[in-house]
């Protein structure tokens, strides 16, 4: 049996291969509801380190019928390559066959949302409700990857995303992702949580490293609590697992997948970590610039000012002092105000409130 610190020294600095699937790196951008659309993959992607992205979660309904919801979700773009597309849901026939257009639709994997906890996928029969039953879940991975194999000529792999179990009482992921290896899943990833912690505490990285230890030979990825160069090495360490999946650390850093897959390469070679320095503000700004743009581009001015208006507290995480900035945001019923207070920040504005105007806010 490999141990841990084998696998770790293997993986490190170590391209992925998720079956036929040959990737650049082993950093991947995590599936998150209401925020990995189209723009923010090509801005993360713009820094480097992306092996590989996730569509938002798509309801396989919704993109047989068409639904303009869904459609947008699926959208890509060449600059947005490779891309997996996930699913969720429980019906073995709809699920099947919505893997078969995701395929049609240029996916290069196709993955099965065992994991989310929000209510509104957990409650239509998906997402990390599947741990409950985890026969009759192998049974659907089998059938969906089959679906896959046969309309790719087994040139895109079907991959699995879990959470440890639905509570503590149910641990049930070592178990289910054996189970998933056998019928025909090339990967999984494990968000080291239960699904009653939804975010709550601490990942739980043993628990990625039982399920690390329970497979044969497909690679797993650990997921949860990835915010540095130093938590995904020390989540690889601790773990064993083949690389990480990446998903709130890049809302407010889109560069966090280069940093950490540059800290591989360096510890792959022996020598310091030799991460590229922060972006400077100015490329900062040019980031939010350039996913405004984006999302105009793809969806419409509405989406755009609405995104921006909820991504600026991520994205002025890393800004320094910018509370008017962000309350400029907030105020804006407009685009063009929106490009006109990022330009007063570039020129030194928007940093503090005015003395007498932060006493009266505090009043």
């Amino acid at each position: 049996m490999t141990t841990p610190d084998a696998a770790t020294e293997r993986a490190i600095g170590a391209p992925l291969s998720i079956g036929p699937l040959r990737l650049e790196t082993n950093v991947l951008l995590a599936p998150v509801a209401n925020y990995c659309d189209l723009a923010f993959r090509i801005v993360v992607r713009s820094f480097g380190g992306v092996g590989l992205a996730c569509t938002d979660l798509l309801s396989p309904h919704g993109v047989l019928r068409g639904n303009q919801q869904s459609m947008d979700l699926a959208r890509t773009d060449p600059r947005d390559q490779p891309l997996c597309m996930q699913l969720y849901g429980r019906d073995e026939g709809i699920l099947s066959e919505a893997a078969r257009w995701a395929v049609d639709q240029g996916a290069a994997a196709v993955d099965i949302n065992m994991g989310c906890p929000v209510d509104k996928v957990a409650k239509k029969n998906g997402g990390s409700l599947l741990l409950r039953d985890p026969c009759a879940t192998a049974r659907l991975a089998e059938r969906v990857a089959t679906a896959v194999r046969e309309a790719s000529g087994g040139a895109v792999p079907t991959t699995a995303k879990v959470r440890l179990g639905w509570d503590d009482h149910s641990i049930v992921a070592p178990r289910l992702a054996r189970d998933l290896e056998r019928a025909g899943i090339a990967m999984v990833t494990v968000h080291g949580r239960t699904t009653e912690q939804r975010f709550r505490g601490d990942v739980r990285l043993s628990g990625i490293a039982e399920v690390v230890a329970a497979v044969d030979a497909i690679p797993v990825l650990g997921n949860g609590d990835v915010t540095s160069p130093e938590s995904a090495l020390a989540m690889m360490r601790a773990t064993g697992c083949a690389g990480v999946m990446i998903g709130r650390g890049a809302f407010s850093r889109p560069w966090l997948l280069r940093d950490v897959w540059a800290a591989q390469l360096a510890e792959r070679t022996g020598g310091p970590h030799r991460i590229p320095p922060e972006p400077t503000e100015g490329r900062k700004i040019d980031a939010i610039e350039r996913y405004i743009e984006l999302m105009r581009e793809f969806r419409d001015d509405r989406y755009a000012l609405a995104h921006i208006r909820r991504r600026i507290s991520w994205f002025a995480k890393t800004l320094g002092p910018c509370k008017p900035l962000k309350a400029r945001f907030n105020e804006a019923s407009t685009l063009a105000e929106i490009h006109e207070a990022l330009a007063t920040f570039r020129a030194g504005g928007l940093r503090r409130f005015p003395a007498r105007a932060a006493a009266t806010t505090a009043a």
